[in-house]
This record gives C-alpha cells, structure tokens and sequence, in this order.
C-alpha cells in the first residue's frame, strides 16, 4: 500500500503571480539550492497506540481557507530544489531516493510524525515498561531475499542497498475445509501444492491437470515479464529505448506476442480458459484479493507474477528484519545517503500552479517551497486534487484538460477501509506457529464482504526484538473492504466509538481464537483501528485501502484490446508528477514501489535510466556470482522455516485435535492448538 500525504480541500480562488527573478532562478537543472532546513533523520521514537487519535496529528479531512487568497511570488522564498515530493510512503521514497541518486536535489514532506505512510510502526509501553513495536501495512512480502522482478527489490539493487529479511515457507489457511497449509515453492515437494489439491480438492487429478496446464501457459508470459520489468517502463518516448533489452526474449519467443492482451487483461479470461474445479478457483480468487479483486477484476500482470513466483524451486515468503519500519528507514538512508532531505510533520496545504505549470508547494505554516523539476505526489488521487487551483484559475491558464482531469479523478471509486486489532500476548507454552495466517469464513459469500476474509501475522515468530522477552505481537485484521459509511460522523472520544470498535472487531476475535484458543487469558495489550483512524493517522481519503479500478475494461471503451486501468504518473499539469497506489501499476508493496521508480524514470534523462538499469543488473549478477549454490540451501534441513519431516503429506490434517488427543498422565488438555507444518500441540495444566 502507498503513504499518503495529507491533504486539505480548498474550494476558494488562489491566485499566483509569477515574476522574471523566478523564471531566471529556475532556469536548467542546476540552479543554486536553498540550504535545506534539518531533516528528520531514520526511525524517531515512535508515538503511542495508533487508536490513541492524538490532538496533535493533523487530519486529512481537515480544511484551510487561509492560503486560498494568497499571491505567491518568487519573494516569498528562495528555497528550491529541483524535485518536492508529496508524502513519504514506498511508492513516494522509492521515487524520492532514485531522482536523489539521478542527481536531483530532492525534499520529501511528510505529514505525519513518522515516514512510511501505510508502511510504518507505532511503540506501546505496557504498564511495566514493555515496548512492543506494531507493524502497520503489509505482513506478506515476497522476493526481498534474493534478486527477483518484485520492483522493491529491482529499487534497492538500484540504490546499492539489501534488505535484510527472514524467511519461511508457507501460510497457514483457516477456512470451511478446516486447517490446511498454503506451502510455497515446488509443487511436487512433500506438502507442496499438488499434495494440498490431492486433499482438498473435489476432483484431485482434473485439478492437478488444471493447475498445471494454467501454469504452463503462465511461464512464457512470467518469463516476458522477467525481459521487461517495471522498472523498465517511463512514460514518454524514451520508453521505445528503455524497453529494448526484452527484444531478445521476444525474438526468440514470438508466439508471446499473441498473449501480451493477458497481462492488461482481467485475469479470470485466462484462467476460466484452464481451471473449473471449484476448490482451485476459490484459492485462485484468493490470491488475487490481494489486489482488491478475486481473478475477476485483476490484472494479469498481478497474476502472471505471483502463481509462477511462489510456485517454483526455491521460493519463500520473507519478512524484514525489523519490521515494516526497516524497509522505510532504508528507503530514507537512500534517499540521504544521495544528497535527498525529508521534513516530518510538514503538512502541503498547495501544489502552486503558474504559468501552466507545478511550480511548487506550500507548507501548512505558510512555507514555500519550489520546484524546479517537478512537483510529485505520493497523496492518493482524491487527497492530491484538493491541493490544485479550482477550475477557473486552471482555465485561465490555459490548463481546461486538466481542471476536466480534476473533476475525473474525484469520481474514481474507493475500496473500503480496514478494521484492525493489535494484540501482545504472553507466548508461555505456545506451540510453534506459523507467522502468517489467512481465514476465509465463507466461501459463498464475497471475499470483499467486510466480515468474511481476516489476515493474521505474528511477527515474533521470525523477529523476537519487536516484543518484550517471552512475548507474541498478534496482528489481525480485516481485508480492504470495511465501509467507510459506517464510521463516519463518529466522535473517536466517544464511548460509542470505543464500543462500535468492538463490535466490528468481534470476527477478528472469533478467528484468532481458532489459532489460539486461550488468547483472551493470555493478552497483555489490546488495540484497535478503524477507518477513522487509517484517516486520521494514514492520511487517506475515507481510509481507503485503494482505489477500485478493476482491469477487464476495453480500450477507448470499444477496441477488442484491453485498457490499463489505473491512470498513469503524468498528469494534464506539466511537471506534476504522481506515484503510489492510485497509479499504474495499482495496490501493493510491488506495485508502489513500480509507480515510484516509473515516475523516477520518467522525469530523468534517458541515459542516467538506462545507467540505472545496468546498476541493477549488476548487482543482480554481483549476488548470483557470490551465492552460487543458493538454490542448493532450499532443500533439506537448511529450507527457510521448514523442518525436516514437518509436513505431512496432502498438508496439514483436519483440524480437530481435541478429538483425538489424550492428555499425559497428571495433566489435563486445557486448549488445543495447530502450528507451523501442521503440527498439533496442547497447552496443559497440572492437576
């Protein structure tokens, strides 16, 4: 998920007046910089809880009327840089750090008081003094390990930079069928997905077939990905030229030209081609959720990436080092290792607009700052078109396209919110769990129905410092589909609120009681969030989870060619710039980093991208050529969180072992439990 910087919606007239000193000052690239102001450094002490609603934090839903009748001039400042960025979130850092190592001079504002918008951390102390460190964003993150097509990785070889992860190899599924085990990697190993088809599905072989003629047909286009990565991609003509290097693969394997539609396209045209079994759609449509969509409504690009990803020899699931907040603190020592500064708690109330161009923003305190380059925003669409002049002062500047564009861009869907709970739990005799888990309650209900789909992630599994010694943080939470509606117009003080928290949180509590039956005697810390607060504390619009752009769409609405759903990173307002999960390529870790190195690109010179490219190449090479035999350490007793003999066959067993468990002499079964490979485990109490 992108970060989002605040915005403010300001309906009255501004005015700008441009002069001859700023149009001299911004001449070429290497005009004279303002000395920065200090910047907020790495990771700052955290703040309390996230559901705390601080009266310090800035709301996005906030409104400011007083900037609306400035007249900004070059006398108001002379602090400029060639490129501001709106917003510190992964697609706004990777964009921010790569124009920095372009050799831009860059400032990144951030709203809140800690980088990495929907990619961050928050502290809680206990009442004895323990801090617990919550993860806020994503909890399943693959292809950081080793060099891969996941564009965050593709930024940090770009940057000279590695990300330190742990690995394991599957995710623990809690649905109607019971307990099973999603395990990564070769299909064929013991416990891999053709085993978990020969279990659950309804017609074992046919899905087996199914599955693999889908896939069949899925690596050519995997591979014509892999030749043309994201971070390949600009948008303007040196595209033709950034490009090239997947001309070979193309040569050599014409026939992809046919199925190129595909990755546009909705994925469900290409896998109802394939796959009918039931058991085999549903966990499809799973896969795609991630995206906001069941196959139905996702790209294939998305698809085509993952199935092909996690299914091969040697693939696993990671987790930073860290937590969340460690990819966000790396992002930032990049962007300032290359000469890039970030200010927190700086609020952009403008984007200055003159003659037909972004010239710059202004600062919630009055501050403005220039943009020599480009302005780019990081906000989601529906907080940055509030930034820009109205309509008439758009037209009179020759800009009519794009006060057409503003008023498109208001009308883009949202998906829903999120509801969370962040639990820290005594871990005393707990068995040896799996980090990540996923329930699906019903599947004949939508999996975008708010109260069907729940994701768990247990970071202490892999990462003990985030938690006092001997402690579990439990982190549960709904898919992107919590309506809005529901919590607006709520007071956050009230106890209303508190209670309505509760409430929704009730399926969270039903499914983390099916992993952990006693969780309730065992908490030490209970926290929630609700759309209010992925608002007030994420800077979102409604909290929103993303914009809902399904691709199956047709070309200029009638060509037999499918379109790109999101918008692209230009806008009709030269030098504006945006990135994050409102623009090509869409929602996901992945997908804003793409967006960030995309609009990078786009506004560097051709030659410094493809200098950029050959970076990554060689580092790709570099790891490769020093970890020879990595593959070799995937197997046995070495693979990443798999235990030798630990799965067996078919997955884990139907998950009922209070059936079937006797207790030991001298105790009593107290709660039963399934962990990691789908071992069973009690937790007893001497009699």
């Amino acid at each position: 998920m992108a970060a989002t910087a605040a915005s403010v919606a300001v309906g009255a007239r501004r005015t700008t007046a441009p002069t001859a000193a700023r149009r001299a000052a911004s001449s070429g690239r290497g005009g004279a910089r303002a000395t920065p102001r200090t910047a907020a450094r790495g990771r700052p002490v955290r703040g309390e809880a996230i559901d705390r609603d601080r009266a310090g934090a800035s709301s996005s839903s906030s409104s400011s009327s007083s900037s609306s009748s400035r007249t900004t001039t070059a006398a108001d400042t002379d602090e400029e840089y060639d490129v501001v960025v709106i917003g510190s979130g992964i697609g706004g850092l990777s964009a921010a750090s790569l124009l920095a190592k372009y050799g831009y001079s860059v400032k990144l504002f951030e709203s809140h008081y800690l980088a990495g918008g929907c990619c961050h951390m928050f502290d809680h102390r206990d009442k004895n003094g323990g801090l617990w460190q919550f993860e806020v964003g994503p909890s399943i993150w693959e292809g950081l390990d080793r060099p891969t097509g996941n564009p965050l990785r593709m930024v940090f070889d770009a940057l000279g930079e590695t990300m330190p992860v742990e690995t394991y190899d599957g995710i623990s599924m809690w649905t109607e069928e019971g307990h099973w085990r999603f395990q990564v990697g070769d299909d064929d190993a013991p416990g891999g997905f053709c085993d978990l088809l020969r279990e659950k599905a309804t017609d074992p072989e046919l899905a087996i077939a199914e599955w693999k003629a889908l896939k069949g047909r899925l690596e050519p286009l995997y591979d014509a990905l892999d030749a043309c990565p994201l971070t390949a991609l600009r948008q303007d003509a040196g595209l033709l030229v950034s490009t090239v290097i997947a001309i070979p693969f193309y040569l050599t394997h014409p026939q992809v030209m046919l199925d190129i539609p595909y990755i546009l396209d909705s994925f469900h045209k290409l896998s109802r081609q394939y796959v009918t079994e039931p058991f085999l759609t549903r966990w499809i449509d799973m896969l795609a959720f991630f995206s906001g969509f069941p196959a139905e409504g996702t790209m294939g690009a998305t698809m085509i990436y993952s199935i092909p990803g996690f299914h091969r020899p040697g693939a696993s699931l990671c987790a930073p080092v860290g937590g969340t907040q460690a990819v966000v603190d790396k992002l930032v020592g990049c962007l300032e290792k290359f000469g890039g500064t970030m200010e927190l708690k700086k609020h952009v109330d403008e984007i200055i607009v003159e003659d037909g161009e972004a010239t710059g923003v202004r600062l919630r305190d009055g501050r403005v700052v220039r943009a020599k380059h480009a302005v780019v925003s990081n906000a989601t669409i529906w907080d940055t078109v509030p930034l820009l002049p109205n309509r008439d002062e758009l037209e009179a500047q020759g800009l009519g396209p794009a006060a057409d564009w503003k008023d498109d861009m208001t009308e883009i869907p949202a998906l829903g919110s999120i509801m969370h709970m962040f639990l820290g739990i005594d871990a005393t005799g707990l068995p040896d769990l799996d980090p990540s888990h996923l329930a699906v309650l019903d599947w004949s209900r939508p999996l975008g129905d708010p109260q069907n789909v729940v994701t768990i992630f247990i970071p202490t599994v892999l990462d003990t410092d985030v938690a006092p010694e001997g402690k579990h943080i439990v982190h549960v939470y709904t898919a992107g589909s919590e309506p809005f509606d529901l919590w607006e117009g709520k007071d956050r003080n009230s106890k209303e609120y508190k209670d309505y928290k509760r409430e929704r949180a009730k399926i969270l509590w039903d499914t983390i009681e099916r992993i952990i039956p006693d969780i309730r005697q065992r908490v030490e810390v209970e926290i929630y969030a609700s759309p209010l607060t992925h608002q007030r504390f994420l800077r979102r619009h409604r909290g929103t989870y993303g914009p809902a752009l399904p691709a199956g769409g047709r070309l200029f609405g009638v060509l037999p060619l499918p379109e790109v759903p999101q918008p692209g990173v230009l806008s009709p307002i030269p030098k504006l710039v945006r990135c994050g999960d409102s623009v090509f390529p869409g929602v996901g870790v992945p997908a804003v980093a793409a967006s960030g190195a995309i609009a990078a690109a786009t506004l560097a010179p051709l030659d410094k991208h493809l200098g950029l490219m050959w970076d990554v190449s060689q580092e790709q090479r570099k790891f490769w050529k020093e970890n020879p035999n990595w593959l070799d350490s995937y197997y046995g007793d070495a693979k990443p969180f798999h235990p030798a003999g630990a799965h067996p066959p078919g997955g884990a067993e139907h998950m009922r072992p209070h059936e079937y468990y006797k207790a030991r002499e001298g105790a009593t079964k107290d709660s039963a439990f399934i962990g990691k490979g789908g071992m069973t485990a009690v937790m007893e109490e001497e009699r």
